[in-house]
């Protein structure tokens, strides 16, 4: 990652919902049980999980140290990581389970076929109702490689269709509707809650040819006027809608669009103010890798923001959302140990090195930084970017004084270098309203504590 690039209300009757030109609807099974009404509904919402199957590395060597020396997520760990996870959301017993995209690294069909039929079977044993859209590495993917020494070469990525296929009992096959321009669907787990998944990934304009996946998302104008008939109809039927999707709807960091703004829906802000008006008061998203949230109000309403990072990226979260008529209760909780051999380390310290130590390498590997200032950002942004990892970001005076001291020096070798880095790790710095890992959301009003 670059680091300046790149109501609950009524009772409700089971209904379908009214068929339109882009939206095709599904029977529940034969002798499907009726939905229950649930007064107190516990989410456990992880993202980013990128796993790869063990297969892909066939021997280590210059092909993967090439690739992880400018992708620093926790590749070889992510099989431990995620059985470690498991152990811990099976623990909280939740009813549902979010998973905002990014399932696998770079969509190897292998990746995905050990995602769905290994570990998320493991959670479905366990009575949870599991939920995933896709992010852009997991589709269409020309970046699905095995690596073998100093080679590489191309494996199977998986189709639209495909994914579809696999996340069957994750989400696909059991919808009251399904966009017809995208893998966008709506599911009702209880009778007073659906889960709208959002497709807003670019998977149709990568290119094998030219090896080039698309790291940014919009959502489809068709996709759109779906998310707007599905909206109106929970509402009308007293049926609270929250949505998930993997690009962030709501800018987190200030300059992310500038910097980053393949991080964001495109035309984040004119969506945002649609969702608040439509009444999805909560969107769980992820890509960034950070926990962050961000409250966004308009004339019509507000909507939250709520971004989880990464299970492969330091500090490796996950959140834990109570839900209910009246408010959103959520906390934060990272994995604390893996069974793999890190060294002597523990699990925190051995994931944050990970980032310290590949920080500043992809940054100066990007930008056209002379050697004298890429010794100088490389522990700032290293820092800058660890705080907005972890949420709840608060500068020192110490590293203030340090990050201006920088741009001082940066500015007399590049007149208005200094200034620029120093603006953008200020923005990672800054926490945005409201607090990021524990907050409670009053859906009545907006207000949170």
């Amino acid at each position: 990652m670059s680091f300046i690039k790149h109501s609950f209300i009524a009772f409700s009757s089971l209904l379908l919902i009214t068929a339109c030109s882009n939206e095709t609807l599904t029977e529940l099974p034969e002798g499907e049980k009726p939905l229950a009404e649930k007064e107190n509904i516990k989410m456990v919402v992880f993202s980013d999980t990128h796993l790869m199957a063990p297969s892909l590395l066939v021997s280590e060597g210059q092909a993967f140290e090439d690739y992880i020396s400018h992708d620093r997520k926790m590749l070889k760990e992510s099989g431990a990581i995620l059985d470690a996870l498991i152990k811990e959301v099976t623990a909280e017993n939740p009813d549902i389970i979010l998973i905002p995209g990014d399932l696998t690294k770079d969509g190897a069909e292998v990746s995905h076929q050990l995602f769905a039929n290994q570990y998320l079977q493991k959670l479905k044993e366990k009575g949870a109702q599991i939920f995933v859209v896709p992010g852009n590495h997991d589709i269409n993917n020309p970046h699905a490689v095995s690596f073998n020494g100093d080679s590489k070469q191309r494996v199977k990525s998986v189709t639209k269709e495909e994914f579809q296929s696999i996340y069957a009992n994750y989400g696909y096959g059991k919808t009251i509707a399904k966009d017809e321009a995208s893998l966008t669907y709506v599911a009702e787990p209880f009778k007073n809650l659906r889960i709208l998944g959002i497709d807003a990934c670019l998977y149709t304009q990568n290119s094998f040819e030219n090896d080039i996946c698309v790291t940014a998302g919009a959502i489809k104008p068709e996709t759109m006027e779906f998310i707007r008939k599905q909206a109106k109809d929970a509402k009308e039927k007293g049926v609270r809608m929250i949505a998930m999707m993997h690009h962030g709807l709501v800018e987190h960091w200030n300059m992310q669009e500038k910097l980053m703004g393949e991080y964001l829906i495109e035309d984040w802000s004119a969506y945002a103010n649609e969702f608040a008006g439509l009444g999805i008061q909560l969107v769980f998203t992820g890509h960034f890798h950070a926990q962050d949230i961000v409250k966004h109000e308009s004339e019509s309403g507000f909507v939250y923001d709520i971004e989880t990072g990464s299970t492969v990226t330091y500090p490796c979260p996950y959140r834990i959302v109570n839900l209910n008529a009246k408010q959103a209760k959520i906390e934060s909780k990272n994995i604390q140990s893996i069974n793999y051999d890190l060294g002597g380390q523990n699990f925190p310290q051995y994931a944050q090195s990970y980032v310290e130590e590949g920080i500043g390498g992809i940054i100066t590997s990007i930008l056209p930084l002379p050697d004298n200032i890429a010794a100088l950002i490389k522990p700032l942004a290293s820092n800058a970017i660890i705080a907005h990892y972890k949420g709840d970001e608060q500068i020192s005076d110490e590293e203030l004084s340090k990050i201006k001291s920088f741009a001082f020096a940066a500015n007399l070798i590049a007149p208005g270098m200094g200034d620029f880095l120093k603006e953008a790790a200020l923005g990672l710095w800054t926490d945005l309203n409201p607090a990021d890992n524990a907050i409670t959301i009053d859906l009545s009003t907006g207000e949170n504590n």
